[in-house]
């Protein structure tokens, strides 16, 4: 595929929101999911987890997509999953957006004394 940036931009749009079984979802996924892309690479850079709920949690990967060409780009796919052994192996709901990495800082207030 020789610009599977522009591919997976025309594919999610805006945004994509959808089943996790749809045709569109399917093939954006057979794209960042390829045992062995031709003319791509995509690399899994960040992956963190939401709580839901009762039923469901969302994992969120972000995918470093680089071309051939040295084009790079970045998509970030939210998926809903089963919070119960009783729902094991089932995928529910997906969203997927281009996303840019920011370098950000965050203040943590660990266990200590104020002075």
């Amino acid at each position: 595929m020789d610009n599977v940036i522009e591919k997976l931009r025309e594919l999610i749009e805006d945004g994509y929101e959808g089943e996790s079984g749809g045709e569109k979802h399917r093939e954006i996924d057979d794209i960042l999911d390829a045992y062995e892309p031709d003319g791509y690479e995509v690399e899994i850079v960040g992956t963190s987890y939401q709580e839901g709920g009762r039923w469901s949690n969302y994992e969120i990967e972000v995918n470093r997509v680089t071309q051939a060409d040295g084009k790079i780009a970045y998509f970030s796919v939210r998926r809903e999953v089963p919070a119960t052994e009783m729902q094991e192996g089932g995928w529910f709901s997906v969203s997927i957006k281009e996303v840019v990495p920011k370098e950000v800082t965050v203040t943590k207030y660990v266990y200590g004394r104020s002075a």
